[in-house]
């Protein structure tokens, strides 16, 4: 098993001058992943499911429950090994990349201290598996489109050879042939290096076509752990039949 979350619970907290007030992001969320198989997590506006991403990426700490990649503790994970294990795509490709900086000076930035010396041919082949030439190397960020610039954040991701990448509403920004592009290099990516994908997004018809498998969360909790076909046939849950009622599958 690549990944075991059990009873994972997040709370944020605000204070303000006269009070503390609390809110439960996350209330004992509990699946699993397999190595190589693709997961999409659905649901609306502040449901938690950006919180869970970020909690499985170790960019913020949970309060309660755990999380485990390959039978190890994420709290006691080497950092360097994590890197290796986890990376995440984020939503804003304008944002995922110095602007300062040649697209060659992000890549090699993904090898650390372990710069090989087949690098070059590393990047060239990582590009080209994201549907980029390796002339772009000496290029900036401001010169590519927002489809063109997320292909490059996921390369970089690439590089590190993760078992599981989270991509985090990877879309938002971007048009349809875009977010199609995008879909398509994930499957690929899936499909012949046995990496592991979760999708978070609000997109319904794009989480349907990039995993057979889903989780609705609502609320902080899963409502729903399912097939595509058998979570577009819920008829009894309101929120999923409201969540899917503009959605043709």
């Amino acid at each position: 098993m690549l990944l075991e979350v059990k009873k994972l619970s997040k709370i944020y907290s605000e204070k303000s001058f006269f009070k503390e007030s609390r809110f439960l992001a996350l209330n004992k969320v509990s699946f699993n992943l397999q190595e190589g198989e693709s997961l999409s997590i659905i649901g609306s506006s502040g449901c938690g499911k950006t919180t869970l991403g970020k909690i499985l990426a170790n960019i913020i700490s949970f309060d309660l429950g755990s999380v485990r990649y390959l039978g190890e503790d994420l709290k006691k994970y080497p950092v360097a090994r994590l890197s290796e294990t986890v990376q995440m795509v984020f939503q804003n490709p304008y944002a995922s990349l110095d602007p300062k900086l040649k697209i060659k000076s992000s890549l090699l930035e993904a090898f650390g201290n372990k710069k090989p010396a087949d690098a070059d041919k590393i990047m060239a082949d990582t590009l080209k598996s994201v549907g980029l030439d390796a002339k772009i190397l000496n290029n900036y960020p401001h010169q590519f489109s927002g489809g063109q610039r997320q292909r490059v954040a996921i390369a970089r991701v690439l590089i590190k050879k993760p078992k599981l990448i989270i991509a985090d509403e990877p879309f938002a920004s971007l048009d349809i042939y875009s977010q199609n592009q995008i879909t398509d290099i994930f499957k690929n990516i899936i499909k012949t290096t046995n990496t592991s994908i979760i999708l978070i997004t609000h997109d319904i018809s794009a989480a349907a076509k990039f995993a057979k498998r889903m989780i609705i969360i609502n609320e902080g909790k899963i409502i729903k752990d399912d097939t595509v076909k058998k979570v577009f046939a819920e008829k009894k849950d309101k929120y999923i039949v409201n969540l899917f009622s503009s959605t043709e599958f």
